[in-house]
Parts: structure tokens; C-alpha cells; sequence
């Protein structure tokens, strides 16, 4: 996938996604072009995908931008993150202020796709967790708008994971 031919806000173009490096690429594209906020629902931020310096740097990039900024990570799953750790649980330590892990209600356990949001024009939606074929569009505000509903709406259902909160000793 070539990094400067999708600009975020401009290219209108349904992305579809059928191999690991090209998701993972297009992953950290959106990121590193996002200006106020990313939002992802996942079963588990699973580690090929998630756990990357490149994408640690670009999370962490946004998050201390400006005061306006902020991730929001929705969990089915937070304990392989909890036991094995990962870098934007260390992120998310770091900087809670601007970046936050909750996991859904039960009732929403169910949903299979991971997807993320970047901004109010931009997703990706991952649709298997055990492949990885994707559909993507660096602008399509109407698809955004929702799924971002539908993640506000998880949002405000999810608990906070306290075994992913940092022990103070």
C-alpha cells in the first residue's frame, strides 16, 4: 500500500484489504494523518497489527499534539494485554489524559469486526479477527458518522479495565 497516495479528507475510494502488511501499513497510515482524535474497537488489539514502534509513535504524536486530542480504545478483551503487555497500554499509562482503555459491556461481546475511526471522515473495518481482510475510505463521512455512533454508544456502556491501570507503589 503506498502511504502517500490516500490523503485523509480527500480520497473518497473504498480500500479493500486482504493481507496483514497492507492492513497493518494502512493502520498506521490513518494514524499518522489523523489530526483531533482515533477511536478502535477490537476484540483484543491483536499484537501484529497493534504493537509496533511506528504506531506507538504516531498514537503517541496525536496524543500530545494539543489539549483537543484523544484515542479511546474499546476491548472485548483486555487480559492479553494485561499478561503480555503491549506498547499502547504503556502509552496509555503514560499519557491517560488523552488516551483511555475501557472494555465493552457484555452485550456487546458479540460483535466480531475490529474498526477504527479518525476523525469524523476516515475508518477502517477489520472484518475477521482471525484473517485479515479490510475495507477502508480516507474520507466518507457518512460511514464515519456511523461508526462512531455505534462506538459513543459502546463507549458509554464499557467499564474500565482495572487490571490495565498502572500499580503505584
Amino acid at each position: 500500500m503506498e502511504d502517500n497516495t490516500y490523503i485523509l479528507k480527500k480520497t473518497n475510494e473504498i480500500i479493500t484489504i486482504d493481507n496483514k502488511a497492507d492492513l497493518k501499513s494502512l493502520i498506521l497510515n490513518m494514524s499518522v494523518q489523523a489530526k483531533r482524535y482515533i477511536l478502535m474497537f477490537s476484540h483484543h488489539l491483536d499484537n501484529q497489527l497493534f504493537d509496533h514502534k511506528a504506531l506507538y509513535e504516531a498514537i503517541k504524536s496525536l496524543a500530545i499534539k494539543n489539549p483537543h486530542t484523544y484515542i479511546q480504545i474499546l476491548l472485548q478483551d483486555s487480559q492479553p494485554i494485561s499478561i503480555k503487555g503491549h506498547r499502547l497500554l504503556t502509552l496509555t499509562q503514560r499519557i491517560s489524559s488523552h488516551i483511555e482503555i475501557r472494555v465493552v459491556a457484555k452485550k456487546h461481546l458479540d460483535i466480531i469486526e475490529t474498526f477504527l475511526v479518525f476523525d469524523d471522515h476516515s475508518y477502517i473495518i477489520h472484518q475477521h479477527p482471525d484473517r485479515y481482510d479490510a475495507e477502508a475510505n480516507f474520507y466518507d463521512v457518512l460511514k464515519t458518522k456511523d461508526l462512531n455512533e455505534k462506538f459513543k454508544k459502546m463507549w458509554d456502556h464499557a467499564t474500565i479495565a482495572h487490571s490495565l491501570r498502572p500499580l503505584n507503589l
